[in-house]
């Protein structure tokens, strides 16, 4: 099932260590559920980007480690949406609980009046139950197996796929693509190690 989220980058940044300008996702686009859960992102590439002062001079080419970052840290949003998920349908809360707690704070990220503080403590309070240590978050250290198939430049929109096929103990395998404007630039495989107590 998919869920539509199009979360902003403040959201993203209570869901990810990552800040400015190492901060690869911009917005959390879309979620689908089930065995193999698969989580949909973009990052908006200007001009203004402060690695095109020198990657490269007169040729605006987004580097390659970049689009690997964002796949991810794509990822460790997945794997941060699920172990979540799972605490809390564990804990006698729906699966939609996270979901809707961070839709809310979308909210308050756009100034918009529909932010209601009370479900804010109410998430802040689900996460503390399903989660007694989330400060701390996923790594991808185990291993990358990337192809980058084609070159990124500024003025692009980079749409990350990752999908999260196997959990083994604290490992995670991911599918990850990348693309812009429908053809594929990124593929490959990721694996990470999580950090958060049993």
């Amino acid at each position: 099932m998919r869920v539509e989220l199009g979360f902003g980058p403040d959201v993203v940044m209570r869901l990810l260590p990552h800040r400015r300008p190492f901060l690869m996702v911009d917005t959390i686009v879309a979620l689908e559920r089930g065995e193999q859960p698969r989580l949909f992102a973009s990052r908006f590439i200007t001009a203004n980007e402060p690695v095109f002062e020198g990657h490269f001079p007169h040729l605006s080419v987004w580097p390659g480690v970049y689009t690997i970052e964002g796949m991810g840290q794509t990822s460790n949003v997945l794997a941060i949406l699920s172990l979540v998920e799972r605490g809390l349908v564990a804990a006698g809360h729906g699966e939609d609980a996270f979901v809707e707690g961070l839709k809310n704070l979308e909210l308050a990220a756009r100034l918009h009046p529909g932010f209601s503080v009370e479900r804010a403590a109410e998430l802040e309070t689900l996460l503390a139950h399903a989660l007694p240590n989330a400060a701390s978050r996923m790594g991808m250290s185990a291993a990358v197996d990337v192809k980058l198939t084609a070159p990124v430049f500024a003025g692009s929109r980079l749409d990350f796929e990752v999908k999260l096929t196997h959990v083994i103990e604290r490992v995670c395998r991911f599918e990850v693509r990348a693309e812009v404007a429908g053809r594929e630039v990124a593929k490959g495989v990721m694996k990470g190690s999580f950090g958060y107590g049993a």
